[in-house]
């Protein structure tokens, strides 16, 4: 139910600007640039499916119990470890050299000598929450399954996100307001979520949250160290 208040009625005649759009989807490697403007919170690649890539992923990495976590110099990564014991293949290297310019593209925008990289088989969602993380800013690519969903800053009541929300799931929390809906990234997809620790983006960081259900996934992630 939807009360009208005597403010909204006089909006009627003299509208409010709608807030600004927290998020950017873009198309071009070099517009993922845009997170760093103040109101953005997430921007999203949105890139096709490579066959090639994909045949690897779905028939080597994701048969497998993935969980592998390194702390990398961007400059020179060694990834080694994340395709190990897999034959050579163009698809092996299409997915390495593909992992290798993520890495590349997130230290160049956030300035980071060191990236944190992990590479995981998922078969439930890790974090079924809304929140937003204490970090300057995340990576994020699923390869097989479904993307991570995301919400806009304004449509967020953020005393409700995460623990605030007492164990409550999401649907009933109230955390999303009315009228409010989640937005999912596809495979492939890019996704730069700018974190609460992000110079100036205390109480803005991006509201996300793991994609609900057991259909196994494969996500990189990737995030700044110092």
């Amino acid at each position: 139910m939807t009360t009208t208040t005597a403010e909204e009625h006089e909006d009627f005649a003299s509208p409010r600007a709608a807030p600004a759009s927290s998020t950017r989807i873009v198309t071009e490697l070099v517009d993922l640039a845009e997170l760093a403007a103040p109101e953005v919170s997430v921007c999203v690649l949105r890139r096709g499916v490579d066959p090639d890539m994909d045949g690897f992923v779905r028939e080597w990495l994701l048969p497998r119990p993935l969980a592998e976590a390194l702390s990398v110099d961007p400059v020179a990564p060694d990834l080694a470890a994340l395709a190990a014991g897999a034959p050579p293949s163009p698809g092996r290297e299409v997915f390495l050299e593909d992992v290798r310019g993520l890495i590349s593209l997130f230290a160049d925008l956030t300035g980071c000598p060191r990236v944190g990289l992990r590479l995981a088989r998922l078969d439930k969602p890790m974090c079924p929450r809304l929140h937003a993380d204490m970090v300057t800013a995340r990576l994020v690519t699923t390869y097989v399954g479904a993307g991570t969903e995301w919400a806009e800053h304004a449509d967020v009541r953020r005393d409700r996100l995460g623990h605030r929300a007492n164990g409550v799931p999401d649907e009933v929390s109230g955390v999303l307001r009315a009228g409010a809906r989640l937005r999912r990234m596809d495979p492939f997809d890019v996704g730069l979520l700018k974190g609460e620790a992000w110079p100036g983006n205390q109480d803005r960081g991006a509201v996300h949250r793991s994609p609900p259900g057991t259909s196994p996934r494969v996500v990189v992630t990737l995030d700044a160290l110092a």
